[in-house]
C-alpha cells in the first residue's frame, strides 16, 4: 500500500453511540454483527484487549478496524470502548487503511474479489495518472507494460500477491468466475457459494466455466443406444438426483433441431436448461421447488403452462418413486404410495400428449427400484415398464429405448457388503423416447390392447401391490 498522511493522536475511550461503521468495510466484508458468537464471551471475561482504530469525522468517529469488537461491545451493553485514533482526511486513504487492517483476516472468496474490485480501480487510476504525466513530459511508455511484474502499476501478478492468491494465472481464473457470477449467471453464483464455503477450488470452478461450450462446437455424439455418461458439474447446480448433461445433449442432437422449444417440468438443478443454452435450443424449465431464478415454480400435476403448448420435446427425469425421497422436500411425488406414483405417470403422459406439437417427442428417464420400498415378494420395480404403459395409453408411439446406466456412486463398504451377501447393486436406467403421431387422431398400427397385454403392464385395473413396510 502507498503511504498515506496519518496523524496518530493516541488511544482514548470513546462512547459506542459515537462510533459509525465504515461503509467501504461493510461493502467488502459485510455486516459482522452476525459473527460475534465466539468473540463476545471473550470480551465479557477479558474486555477488549486490542483497541479499535477510528478516524474523526464531522459528526463523530468512523471505525476503520474493529467492527466485530464494536458489535460485541454493543451486545454486552458497554458504553465506551478503547480506540486508537488516526487522522485520515481522504476517502481513498480510509479505504486503503481498511484493506490494510484486514490483510491477515480469514476471508471468503467473495470478500477477496470485492477487495480485488477496489484494488483494480485504484491501480487503473494510478496507471492513467502515470500515462498523463508521461505524455506531458514527452516520455514514451510501452502500452502493453501493464502485465510486467517489474512495474508498480496495475498488474495481475501484483494484485495476486496483495490478495494472497499466488500467481497471476490463479488471479485471472478467479476474476473470470467473479465477473460471470456478478452478471447473474446461476451456475457461476452456485460456484461462488461453494467457493465461499470452501467446498470448491478456484481451479475447479474455472474448469466448469470453461467446459460450458463442450456441446456447442465439435460435439461428437455416440452412434450407439447405450449412453454410459458421467456427471459434469459444469451444467446445472448441485441438486439431488442430477443427471449427466451428455444424456440431454444426445437427446437434443437426435430428436430436436437448433431453435427447438424444449420443456423440462422437473428441472431440478437446471441441467436441461444449461445444455439447451449451450446447443442453441429454447427451454422452459419448471420445478415444484426451484433452486434457480431461471426455473419457474410449477407442479406438473396441474399440467403444463400455455407457453409450453406446441413444444418440440418434453424431457422428464422424475424422482423414480421413493428412491430419493429423503433427499427431496416432503410434498413431491417421491413420497407417494406406488398406486399414486402410477397415477402420476398417467397424468404426466396425458398432459404431455396434450402439450406437444404433432410429431413432437417425449423422453422419460426412469431407473429400476431395487433397494427399498418394494411390494411384498418383489425383487425389484421396473419403472421403465410403468412409464412405457403410461405413454402408450396416452397415445404416444414408441421411438427408442436407450440404456443410460447410472454412474456407480456406491461406497466401498456397500460394494463389499453386496459381494458378501451375493446381491447385485442396481445401475439399470432407461430413457424412453416416444413420439406424438404427426396428425391428431391418427391410430396405432398395432391395437393398444396388444401393447398393454404384451409388455407386462398393469392390465385394465388400477390396483397395485402394497409396498412392504
Amino acid at each position: 500500500m502507498p503511504p498515506t498522511a496519518t496523524t496518530h493522536t493516541g488511544t482514548r475511550p470513546i462512547a459506542t453511540d459515537e462510533l459509525k461503521p465504515n461503509a467501504f468495510s461493510l461493502s467488502v466484508y459485510g455486516d459482522s454483527s452476525g459473527e460475534i458468537r465466539d468473540l463476545v464471551e471473550s470480551i465479557r471475561v477479558h474486555g477488549i484487549l486490542v483497541p479499535l482504530v477510528v478516524t474523526p469525522e464531522a459528526s463523530g468517529w468512523e471505525v476503520l478496524s474493529g467492527h466485530r469488537r464494536l458489535a460485541c461491545a454493543r451486545a454486552l451493553g458497554l458504553r465506551e470502548v478503547p480506540c486508537a485514533v488516526r487522522t485520515l482526511r481522504s476517502r481513498a486513504a480510509r479505504q486503503r487503511a481498511v484493506l490494510e487492517y484486514n490483510r491477515q483476516r480469514r476471508k471468503t472468496f467473495s470478500q477477496l474479489m470485492r477487495e480485488a474490485d477496489a484494488l483494480e480501480s485504484w491501480h487503473a487510476a494510478e496507471a492513467r495518472r502515470r500515462r498523463s504525466a508521461n505524455l506531458r513530459q514527452f516520455r514514451a511508455e510501452a502500452a502493453d507494460g501493464r502485465d510486467s511484474d517489474a512495474r508498480g502499476g496495475r498488474t495481475d501478478a501484483t494484485l495476486a500477491r496483495i490478495l494472497g492468491l499466488g500467481g497471476k494465472d490463479l488471479y485471472r481464473q478467479a476474476r473470470a468466475i467473479w465477473r460471470v457470477a456478478q452478471a447473474g449467471d446461476p451456475r457461476a453464483r452456485s460456484s461462488l457459494a461453494q467457493l465461499d464455503a470452501g467446498t470448491k477450488t478456484i481451479h475447479a470452478a474455472y474448469k466448469d466455466l470453461r467446459r460450458r461450450d463442450r456441446f456447442a462446437a465439435g460435439f461428437r455424439p455416440t452412434p450407439y443406444d447405450v449412453w454410459p455418461f458421467k456427471h459434469d458439474r459444469a451444467f446445472g447446480v448441485p441438486h439431488p438426483g442430477s443427471i449427466p448433461p451428455a444424456i440431454v445433449a444426445h437427446l437434443l442432437h437426435y430428436y430436436t433441431s437448433p431453435g427447438a422449444l424444449v420443456v423440462d417440468p422437473m428441472a431440478g438443478g437446471g441441467t436441461t436448461l444449461d445444455v439447451c443454452t449451450s446447443m442453441g435450443r429454447r427451454c422452459l424449465a419448471y420445478d415444484l421447488h426451484p433452486v434457480r431464478p431461471d426455473i419457474l415454480p410449477r407442479d406438473v400435476n396441474d399440467g403444463f403452462t400455455p407457453e409450453a403448448s406446441g413444444c418440440d420435446l418434453i424431457f422428464c427425469d422424475p424422482p423414480y418413486h421413493t428412491m430419493l425421497a429423503r433427499r427431496y422436500a416432503g410434498d413431491g411425488v417421491d413420497t407417494a404410495p406406488l398406486a399414486a406414483w402410477l397415477d402420476f405417470l398417467d397424468r404426466l403422459a396425458h398432459h404431455a400428449f396434450a402439450t406437444l406439437r404433432p410429431g413432437g417427442s417425449i423422453a422419460l428417464l426412469l431407473a429400476n427400484q431395487t433397494e427399498k420400498d418394494l411390494p411384498a415378494g418383489y425383487g425389484y420395480l421396473d419403472h421403465a415398464f410403468f412409464g412405457y404403459e403410461a405413454l402408450i395409453s396416452a397415445g404416444f408411439l414408441p421411438e427408442r429405448r436407450i440404456s443410460c446406466p447410472m454412474d456407480g456412486a456406491y461406497l466401498p463398504q456397500h460394494v463389499r457388503r453386496a459381494r458378501a451377501d451375493g446381491r447385485m447393486l442396481g445401475q439399470v436406467r432407461d430413457l424412453l423416447v416416444m413420439r406424438k403421431p404427426p396428425k391428431e387422431g391418427s391410430s396405432h398400427d398395432i391395437p393398444r390392447e396388444e401393447y398393454r397385454g404384451g409388455q407386462g403392464g398393469r392390465g385394465q385395473d388400477r390396483e397395485s401391490p402394497q409396498a412392504s413396510s
